[in-house]
């Protein structure tokens, strides 16, 4: 009786320092994961702020919209005004269009 109570404390609190190991492991790996998320996340901005500034070298005054849409994609917002101008907002810049659909200015871009 005594032996199977030992044996029972012993398998208790070995299966008990599994249980903790493993719970300490996997906290640990959701520690990684979190930081290699938020590490992905900077890359890709970097990486996007790096590609919008070599397209922004590339915009002049007279661009037509449909080169422009090729180029920088489908803007987030198009808003028109009563002169017949149209303004494209993207996430971190705006173009502005004479109504001839030509570039006529743009804000320079804000990169965070």
């Amino acid at each position: 009786m005594i032996l199977k109570q030992i044996c029972f404390i012993i398998f208790y609190f070995s299966f008990n320092n599994f249980l903790i190991a493993n719970n300490s492991n996997i906290e640990e790996l959701e520690k990684r994961v979190a930081n290699l998320e938020k590490q992905v996340n900077l890359l890709k901005k970097n990486s996007g702020n790096h590609v919008l500034g070599k397209k922004w070298k590339h915009l002049k005054k007279g661009d037509n919209k449909i080169s422009i849409k090729n180029e920088l994609g489908r803007p987030d917002r198009v808003g028109k005004f009563s002169n017949g101008n149209e303004m494209w907002g993207f996430k971190n810049f705006t173009l502005i269009f004479d109504a001839n659909g030509k570039l006529k200015k743009w804000s320079k871009p804000f990169l965070d």
